[in-house]
């Protein structure tokens, strides 16, 4: 049975919900498709099934009996890639990343992801990629943000249904503009504490501009004019003052701009 059923404070008729509803009760946090669903921070205490996973994975007989090479390459083919699913939805906190590092660590040079053996090259090293005489091993840290910067790009290109629905939610802000603060769930705190990295690897080209926002989104080297020159130069300039522009009120001569094409996100980062 998929359903189950949480109670609160209701101690006396809890046994009769159950039987009459048929079905299993459970606690908080739920788990979806193996990642706990919750508002607040993550702990290690929920990671833990990531951790034991690829513990086991360590663990196992035929990870055992593999040389140094044949070790390097199920870490680099497999295990360094077991997180991706949870990398994909949260910010991993500092103490689990280090677990999983310490467990491909010991499993790369003692055989097993419990052996205690010194290491013969230091993990940074290891995780340097080959052309640099590296081991070509992935970052967990850096491949974390990678993976988050991915949702923030799906906000701002993609029409699925979750992202509409937060979209809907922010209508009357901008996604660049948005302050974190306020009763926001950790997770998406996460990905909007991102937003500077995405600027980073950003590119604005002409386009249809109906999604686009000429005061409040980034195109001007990298900035938006809001940020850099206040609120008075909206009004200043004599155009309409909302956050989403279409039509000028005149026509700009000269830059190669027509007037049903503005400005429009790049189709690649």
């Amino acid at each position: 049975m998929k359903s189950s059923i949480f109670f609160y404070n209701t101690n006396s008729t809890r046994q009769v919900i159950i039987w009459m509803a048929q079905f299993q009760q459970d606690t908080l946090p739920i788990k979806y498709l193996g990642l706990p669903l919750i508002t607040k921070r993550l702990s290690k205490h929920d990671c833990t099934p990531l951790i034991e996973r690829i513990l086991a994975r360590a663990n196992s007989w035929v990870s055992k009996s593999l040389s140094y090479a044949g070790r390097l390459q199920l870490i680099k083919s497999t295990m360094a890639s077991m997180q991706v699913f949870w990398c994909s939805s949260f910010m991993l906190p500092v103490s689990v990343i280090k677990e999983c590092e310490k467990t491909l660590r010991r499993f790369l040079w003692g055989g097993s992801g419990n052996a205690v053996k010194q290491s013969l090259v230091k993990w940074a090293k290891v995780c340097t990629p080959c052309q640099e005489g590296g081991f070509g091993v992935k970052n967990l840290t850096t491949w974390n943000t990678a993976l988050l910067l991915k949702q923030v790009w799906n906000l701002l290109t993609d029409h699925s249904l979750w992202v509409q629905c937060k979209m809907y939610l922010i209508r009357k802000h901008s996604f660049w503009t948005l302050p974190i603060r306020g009763l926001h769930s950790w997770a998406w705190r996460q990905i909007m504490n991102l937003r500077s990295t995405t600027l980073m690897h950003l590119l604005y080209v002409i386009g249809r501009g109906n999604e686009f926002s000429l005061w409040y989104d980034p195109w001007l080297h990298w900035a938006s004019i809001h940020s850099l020159y206040g609120h008075w130069v909206i009004h200043d300039a004599g155009m309409v003052v909302t956050k989403r522009y279409r039509m000028p009120l005149f026509l700009i001569s000269g830059v190669g701009l027509k007037r049903q094409g503005i400005l429009g996100r790049s189709s690649k980062v």
